[in-house]
C-alpha cells in the first residue's frame, strides 16, 4: 500500500487554522493566497482563516474557494495565540492543524494527521524551516517551489535558532489541545505562540511525532526580519516562561483548566456595552 493511499484510508476530519492581519499589505495577502492555494490541494482538510482587525478586510474571492474566514475584532496589537484559539473554537476537525499564514510545507501535512489518528498527540510535518528570498517567494507564489536540496543548508535551526516543535505547522489532536488549555493568550504578538505551546506540550508530557520529510518554507515579505525580532514580547514572554517552570503538577492542571474555559473567546477585544 502506498503512503498516499494509507493516508486517504486512515484520514480523520481535520481543520487547518491560520490567523491573519494584512490590512493593505499586498505582500502579506500574496503570501496568504499562496498558503491557501497549497491547502486547496488537500480538499479533505477544512481551512479556517481568523482575520484580526477592527473590521473585516479580506475582500474578494479567496485562493481556496472553500476556506472560511472568521472575522475577529481586534484593533490593537496582533495576538497570534488568541487568533489560533478562535479558529479552534470554529473548527470541526478531530485533528487541528495550526500554521502560519506565510509558511508552506511541500509534503507531510496529511501524514501528520495520520500519525495523530494512530495515537500521537502532536505530529510535526517538517524538521526544518527555510526563509525564502524575494525571488524564491515570487516563484513559490506562482506554484513553483524551489528544489529542497538547494535550500536545505539555509535552514533556520542550522543558522540562527533552534526550531521550536510548534514553529511553522504542526498537527494536534483536539483532545490533546484541550488537555493543555489551548494556546496561552498572555503570550501576545507574532512568534510567541509557537514557543509557548511547545513549552506546554513538554510540561504535559504529550506524545509527539516528528515526521521529518523535509523543510517548511517561509515566504518573504518586506518586514519579515523585523517581525521575527519584534513580534516576540521580550521580557513579559520570558517571565511567563519562568512562571511555567515554577508550576508543580496541580498548579499546572489549574492553569490548563482556566485557559480551557477562557481561551478562544471571539469577543475578547470587543468594547464592553454599558
Amino acid at each position: 500500500m502506498s503512503d498516499s493511499k494509507a493516508v486517504r484510508e486512515l484520514f480523520v476530519p481535520a481543520s487547518a487554522i491560520v490567523t491573519y492581519r494584512g490590512a493593505d499589505d499586498i505582500e502579506r495577502r500574496a503570501n496568504l493566497d499562496a498558503v491557501l492555494r497549497w491547502l486547496a490541494g488537500m480538499p479533505r482538510i477544512e481551512v479556517i482563516v481568523v482575520e484580526q482587525d477592527a473590521s473585516p478586510r479580506l475582500a474578494g474571492p479567496l485562493a481556496h474557494p472553500a476556506a472560511r474566514v472568521v472575522p475577529a475584532f481586534n484593533p490593537g496589537p496582533f495576538n497570534e495565540s488568541w487568533g489560533l484559539n478562535v479558529g479552534a473554537q470554529h473548527a470541526s476537525g478531530d485533528v487541528l492543524l495550526f500554521g502560519d499564514a506565510d509558511v508552506l510545507v511541500p509534503s507531510g501535512l496529511e501524514a501528520a494527521v495520520q500519525h495523530c489518528e494512530l495515537g500521537a498527540h502532536v505530529a510535526k510535518p517538517h524538521d526544518t524551516l527555510v526563509d525564502l528570498s524575494p525571488g524564491e517567494t515570487a516563484e513559490a507564489r506562482a506554484g513553483r517551489l524551489p528544489q529542497l536540496d538547494a535550500v536545505a543548508g539555509r535552514a533556520r535551526d542550522a543558522v540562527t535558532e533552534r526550531l521550536a516543535l510548534c514553529c511553522g505547522w504542526f498537527a494536534m489532536r483536539r483532545d490533546a489541545c484541550a488537555a493543555v488549555g489551548t494556546f496561552d493568550e498572555r503570550f501576545a504578538g507574532r512568534g510567541d505562540a509557537d514557543r509557548a505551546m511547545t513549552l506546554k506540550i513538554e510540561l504535559a508530557r504529550l506524545s509527539t511525532w516528528q515526521i521529518g520529510e523535509g523543510p517548511a518554507l517561509r515566504l518573504w515579505h518586506p518586514d519579515a526580519l523585523e517581525c521575527a525580532a519584534d513580534g516576540r514580547d521580550g521580557a513579559p514572554g520570558l517571565a511567563l516562561d519562568a512562571e511555567y517552570a515554577r508550576y508543580d503538577e496541580p498548579a499546572l492542571a489549574r492553569v490548563f483548566a482556566i485557559q480551557r474555559q477562557l481561551g478562544g473567546r471571539r469577543d475578547k477585544y470587543a468594547p464592553a456595552i454599558r
